[in-house]
C-alpha cells in the first residue's frame, strides 16, 4: 500500500477521539515526536519537551478530571437537538469518558518565555507559554500521526486543572502543559475534512479586496511617481 501524499496527509487529517486500546509501538511515537521537533520556532528556541504517559493509573487520574471539565462545559449542550456542533460535543463526551484507553496521553510542553512586546517592568507571575512556537511543533505530530496511520486529537481541556496535573505530573514551573494529543489506533476512518474555502477567506493588499488585482494592475500601482 502506498504512502499517502502531502496533501492527502493534509486533507485526512481529522481529530479522531475515538481510538482502538491496542498498544502502540513506542517506535512510532518517537517517529512522531521527532516529526514534532522539525517544526520552526522564534529565533530558534526549540522551547518544547514531551511528556509520554502511558501508564493505566496516571492515564485513569488525568481522565477522572478531565471527564469532570468537561461534562461541566459540555454535556448539557451534547444533548440538546442534533445537529453537527451537538455531534461534536458527542465526540468531546466520549473522548473524556474513555480518555484513559487511549495507549499513549502525550503532552506537548513548553518553556515559559515573556514574549518581547511585554515591558520589562510589567512581568509578573509566571510567563506565558511560547505558543507561537509550540502550536506549529503540535500540528507536525497531528500530521506524522495520520502519515504512520495513528489517530489523534488536539484538546487543551486540562488547562482547566492545570496546576494539579502540573504537581501530580512533576512539571517544573517553568513549562507550561500547552496541548495534550490523546494518540492511538483510529476505530474509525480518517477524514475527509471540511473546512471554508481560503478563496472566501483571502483579502488583497488590503482588508475588504477579495480579488487580487491583475498582475499589470498590480506592476502599475506599484510604480513610484517622480
Amino acid at each position: 500500500m502506498r504512502d499517502p501524499t502531502f496533501f492527502e496527509i493534509l486533507d485526512t487529517t481529522r481529530a479522531i477521539k475515538r481510538l482502538k486500546s491496542d498498544p502502540v509501538p513506542l517506535e512510532l511515537i518517537r517517529k512522531v515526536l521527532d516529526a514534532g521537533t522539525k517544526a520552526p520556532s522564534g529565533i530558534n528556541s526549540q522551547p518544547w519537551e514531551f511528556l509520554v504517559v502511558r501508564d493505566l493509573t496516571t492515564k485513569k487520574w488525568v481522565q477522572e478530571r478531565y471527564l469532570r471539565f468537561a461534562t461541566e462545559r459540555f454535556a448539557d449542550a451534547a444533548k440538546s437537538a442534533d445537529t453537527p456542533h451537538t455531534r461534536m460535543l458527542r465526540t468531546v463526551m466520549h473522548l473524556a469518558e474513555h480518555l484513559h484507553e487511549a495507549p499513549v496521553l502525550l503532552f506537548v510542553c513548553g518553556h515559559r518565555d515573556w514574549p518581547a512586546a511585554v515591558p520589562i517592568a510589567t512581568r509578573l507571575g509566571k510567563a506565558p507559554a511560547p505558543y507561537g512556537s509550540i502550536y506549529p511543533c503540535v500540528q507536525n505530530i497531528l500530521l506524522a500521526c495520520r502519515a504512520v496511520g495513528l489517530g489523534a486529537s488536539l484538546t487543551t481541556i486540562h488547562h482547566m486543572f492545570e496546576a494539579e496535573l502540573a504537581t501530580q505530573l512533576g512539571v517544573p514551573d517553568d513549562v507550561s502543559l500547552v496541548a495534550l494529543l490523546p494518540i492511538g489506533f483510529p476505530q474509525g476512518r480518517f477524514g475527509p475534512v471540511t473546512r471554508k474555502p481560503a478563496s472566501e477567506l483571502s483579502h488583497f493588499d488590503r482588508w475588504g479586496n477579495c480579488a487580487p488585482a491583475s498582475q499589470s494592475e498590480h506592476h502599475t500601482q506599484g510604480e513610484m511617481t517622480p
